[in-house]
């Protein structure tokens, strides 16, 4: 399995040292590796709905020769702008191949344990994308930028020149940095590039990959007879019934360096590449798109040459496989013949591609291509080739030393898995080959002084980073087999980048590791002195760490969907453009209604609302109106909308049940009609199985924050949520009477306990009161949850008049990221009175007794800033107070984010949901 090793094999040879990646369902290159031995496929197919958002017209859906069908990209629309310094309007502006490349290079060296600023030589960068369909489909489209093609911004962001650069520019790497470009060839021809590079001395590692993402990804295709792309939107390689390849997403970037250096650096080895060769076919083919055999074979040949590895010694050649009637025998014979002149390859030498699972990854398919062969040498494992029963009657398998696998073959030291080798082959004609070998077998240096204090250095951007990864080192040491201590300290030492916000402190084994980390975490002095001198205590190992953690958010330019539609607004903030051109449209509106309109005309004209609320065209009346981008503000926009529209009673809490055009239109008909049923004060969130969870809102009297959880927790318990008095003569003048109203509708619903209460913010202090109530009446409280309530003593005292709370205002839309929403529009509609009452029962309001039972809390990890806290004269206490007002347990959950980013889209939501999810399904397992 070891390869050989000698100075002059050494010379040569250039070590994969660290991989990152994206693809259609895989988030990083060790979930595609799982995938791949699961024999995943994932091409999925798009609904109707998608490939209408996507722009395809309903013709073009319903057409026969129609294939709904893609391996999409999750989250390309996603991006860590801030830790880039990429400004909010350029992270919008960029094509989104650049900052999926951009953030994987960073994530490959992090894996590879290399600082971009560390000694020892420049780093370089071999880059490759697909055209930027982005520009095309997106920003020329948009209102915004539909003229401004040439501009600098534009080009910078979108220009496939400058892919390589930024990532140079952006993480200061000095070595050569240029794209390269070849079509379906162009990351393997980069891997080429940056191991010539490194074989001449001209860097000391290298960067090389590639990108393709194509927009819309949802649009599915038009199938050709004859034409490249599968007919049933499956790639079938090697098979008798294969009709073509299909579109995959996805990015792939691997971090090269001499082997001799990597060995010397104690880095870790996926595999080894021994030789890699590029050629054209020229014009020896029938027309520039086919396939050249000769030159296929002629590159072929060339890198096994050039590797100076037996072909023998190949077990397992990952190939172009497109899965073309004509393309697979073709590019087998080439295979057949080179290695048979090169005296190989292997018996039963497998052969396989992971297009079939991924789809077609076009300018990254050569370098994920080469990240699965690498994989597979360093795991010896050979995956199972998925969509392949009856093999291709011209492969002619039967006279070929090659076998197809249909489960994973495993390899033994008995009989390892030697070489691999990779093919990539360019629509024009410049073809890629790379021989690999296994990588050497790592030895442990010897073992340091037993107590030797080694350097844990952490850094970061900010202090909630830094906590971020303090907590994932945490957890590594709690795994079953944690890396030595030294190999730790060494990684972090030596293969990190140094940013900003810094932490040392040293430890000798995991217990004192832990400590210092378990410090750190609660609320330590950071100490950012670093060790003078460099490394000092030996060899040691680089090993797997976590990597950064990335706060990503939305940046997306939507294009304009109406030729007279206004500039857009931007794509982070759609209820801000929602909020100038919804409630216009209303009132226009409103003078049109009559009072016997036809049920079909009430869904049209919610849905003409809905569209120009949420800027798009084609919503279809089963759309769901938090999944096209509708939010809190938007909602009470609608709400408005709708109440002046149809002249009807409706509130936030009740609107926020209607998720699709077609339940709003038929809440709209019973209003109208008078059959709409009784409000109890208490909405549905969710249906579900067990004893419900009834959920007070926060101060500004809305639910809408629930049904967006709801959509992030697994199946569960009954979610529902109590509705604030709409009508102000009706509103408590107490927080107790506000508790015994709520009391009061739940019993009406469920007479008797146990019972389970939650509550955000106010609510939560809400909830508290509600369970004492409960309790003092004989009943149980199973479950008590907050989330980032604020203890009592915070609100002590310090009451505003209304004019001081008018004052608070912009601080506290601020704080809370709403912006570009006028507050005195908010106003107008009772949404700021209701918050000014409710904060002052706060301000009246302290517990009379203890809460007997445990308290679960869900603590934002970051503070709200003292700016808000000293505009509302609240005295920040710590949460863990709450624990002098139970007679149980504080059960703290931290999740991150602040006060109000808590609920931000993307990864902080899905955690709060998860979370709150947990806290009511230990309930569940305690009951």
């Amino acid at each position: 399995m070891t390869p050989t090793t000698t100075p002059e094999a050494m010379g040569a040879a250039v070590a994969i040292v660290g991989m990152a990646g994206r693809f259609p369902g895989a988030a990083t290159t060790d979930e595609l590796w799982q995938g791949l031995l699961d024999g995943v496929e994932s091409v999925r197919r798009f609904s109707d709905e998608e490939m209408a958002e996507a722009g395809v017209s309903p013709e073009r859906i319903a057409s026969p020769s129609r294939v709904p069908r893609g391996a999409d990209l999750a989250d390309a629309d996603l991006f860590d702008a801030g830790f880039f310094g990429v400004t909010q309007r350029d992270a919008r502006l960029m094509d989104p191949q650049q900052r999926v490349f951009l953030t994987c290079a960073w994530q490959a060296l992090e894996d590879a344990g290399l600082a971009a600023n560390a000694p020892g030589g420049p780093v370089g960068v071999f880059a490759s994308t697909s055209m930027s369909t982005y520009l095309l489909a997106n920003v020329l489209r948009s209102a915004e930028y539909a003229d401004a093609a040439l501009t600098y911004p534009v080009l910078l962001g979108n220009d496939k020149d400058f892919l390589a650069t930024r990532v140079s520019y952006k993480l200061d790497l000095r070595g050569p940095s240029m794209t390269v470009q070849s079509a379906c060839s162009s990351s393997l021809t980069a891997v080429h590039l940056a191991c010539q590079a490194l074989a001449r001395g001209e860097v000391r590692a290298a960067l090389a990959g590639g990108v393709s993402i194509t927009f819309p990804q949802t649009s599915g295709y038009e199938y050709q007879e004859g034409g490249i792309l599968s007919r049933d939107g499956h790639c079938r390689v090697f098979d008798a019934a294969s009709a073509g390849t299909i579109k995959g997403n996805g990015c792939g970037v691997v971090v090269l360096k001499r082997l001799a250096d990597a060995l010397e650096d104690g880095d870790r080895v996926y595999a080894v590449i021994r030789g890699t060769a590029v050629n054209n076919d020229g014009s020896d083919k029938i027309g520039f798109t086919a396939p050249g055999p000769q030159g296929q074979r002629a590159v072929i040949k060339a890198a096994v040459e050039a590797s100076g590895v037996p072909a023998a010694h190949v077990g397992y050649v990952e190939t172009h496989g497109t899965g073309t009637v004509v393309g697979d025998p073709l590019e087998l014979q080439a295979l057949s013949a080179a290695y048979e002149e090169a005296g190989g390859p292997a018996p039963d030498c497998a052969i396989g591609s992971l297009k079939a699972n991924v789809g077609h990854l076009d300018a990254a398919a050569g370098v994920t291509g080469l990240i699965k062969a690498a994989l597979a040498l360093y795991h010896q494992k050979v995956p199972r080739q998925i969509n392949y029963d009856t093999p291709n009657p011209h492969l002619r398998l039967d006279d070929r030393p090659y076998t197809v696998p249909t489960e994973t073959v495993e390899h033994s030291p008995a009989a390892p898995l030697r070489a691999a080798a990779v093919s990539s082959f360019g629509l024009g004609g410049t073809n890629a080959h790379a021989v690999l070998a296994a990588p050497p077998v790592r030895e442990e240096p010897p073992a340091g002084q037993p107590g030797t204090p080694y350097p844990v250095v952490l850094s970061a951007r900010d202090a909630e980073a830094l906590a971020d990864q303090a907590r994932a080192l945490r957890a590594l040491l709690d795994t079953p087999e944690p890396p030595a201590v030294r190999d730790i300290a060494y990684t972090l030492f030596t293969g990190r980048t140094l940013l900003p916000v810094r932490h040392v402190f040293t430890a000798a084994t995991h217990d004192e590791l832990r400590a210092g980390l378990d410090a750190l975490l609660a609320g330590a002095p950071a100490n950012s002195a670093l060790p003078e001198t460099g490394w000092v205590h030996g060899p040691a190992l680089k090993t797997s760490l976590p990597g950064y953690p990335f706060r990503q958010e939305r940046h997306w330019i939507e294009p304009t969907p109406r030729a007279d539609a206004v500039a857009a607004a931007p794509a982070d903030t759609p209820a801000a453009g929602a909020a100038q051109t919804l409630t216009a449209a209303a009132a226009a509106a409103a003078a049109a209604v009559a009072p016997d309109m036809a049920d079909d005309d009430v869904l049209e004209r919610v849905i003409e609302l809905l569209e120009q609320g949420l800027g798009m065209d084609q919503i279809a009346p089963d759309d769901d109106f938090y999944e096209l981008g509708g939010d809190s503000l938007l909602a009470v926009e609608m709400v408005t909308a709708l109440r002046s529209v149809f002249d009807i009673a409706l509130d936030v809490d009740e609107f926020a049940r209607l998720r699709t055009p077609d339940e709003m239109a038929a809440q709209i008909r019973a209003a109208r009609s008078g059959t709409a049923a009784e409000r109890s004060g208490i909405t549905p969130v969710r249906d579900g199985e067990g004893t419900p969870v009834y959920l007070v809102p926060p101060a500004g009297g809305t639910n809408f924050l629930y049904f967006r959880l709801a959509d992030q927790m697994a199946p569960g318990a009954p979610l529902r949520a109590l509705s604030f008095p709409s009508d102000p003569a009706l509103r408590p003048g107490t927080l107790r009477e506000l508790a015994a109203l709520y009391v009061e509708w739940i019993r009406r619903e469920q007479p008797q306990g146990p019972y389970r209460l939650g509550g955000y913010s106010f609510g939560g202090n809400v909830v508290f009161e509600m369970a004492l109530q409960l309790q003092r009446s004989g009943e149980t409280v199973e479950r008590l949850v907050m989330l980032d309530a604020h203890v009592p003593e915070t609100y002590v005292a310090g009451h505003l008049d209304e004019e001081e709370f008018q004052a608070v205002f912009p601080v506290l839309f601020e704080a809370a990221a709403v912006r570009g929403v006028d507050p005195e529009m908010l106003r107008e509609q009772g949404f700021l009175d209701v918050w000014q009452h409710n904060h002052d029962l706060l301000k009246g309001y302290y517990p009379d007794r203890r809460f007997e039972g445990d308290l679960f809390l869900l603590q934002a990890e970051e503070p709200e800033g003292d700016a808000l806290l000293d505009a509302l004269r609240m005295n920040p206490r710590d949460k863990s107070v709450w624990g002098a007002h139970i007679t149980g347990r504080l059960l703290v959950d931290k999740v991150p984010g602040d006060h109000f980013s808590m609920f931000d889209e993307g990864d902080r939501i899905a955690r709060l949901g998860a979370a709150l999810g947990a806290a009511l399904a230990q309930s569940d397992q305690e009951g």
